[in-house]
């Protein structure tokens, strides 16, 4: 999948680009350790069949803003998150990554 760049993206300055529904949206280029990530993100929709998804997500990032009272913190230990970051640099991951991979990192802090 090809992201849509739109430099005009209206997200946070941190943030480089966002996976709605499958449809990556990007301020830029990606790189190819980017662009993994996000299909990582593409997966995990699918298998949560989309709105699963993001009710978990928000759900476990309220979860960890009340826990550890950062922003930062709390969506650097969303279990999605866990695992993108965990894997974005293996070009083969998605090949062999298991269903629902994320769920062995519910509920761990790691930032």
């Amino acid at each position: 999948m090809k992201p849509i760049v739109w430099r005009r993206l209206p997200l946070p300055t941190d943030y480089y680009a966002i996976n709605l529904l499958g449809l990556i949206l990007s301020r830029r280029p990606l790189t190819a350790v980017e662009l993994r990530h996000e299909l990582i993100h593409s997966r995990q929709q699918r298998e949560l069949l989309y709105v699963g998804f993001f009710v978990w997500y928000v759900a476990e990032w309220l979860f960890w803003l009340l826990r550890l009272r950062s922003s930062w913190r709390a969506y650097l230990n969303i279990s999605f998150e866990q695992e993108a970051y965990a894997h974005e640099a293996e070009p083969d991951y998605l090949a062999r990554r298991r269903p629902y991979a994320f769920l062995h990192l519910v509920g761990s802090q790691r930032h």
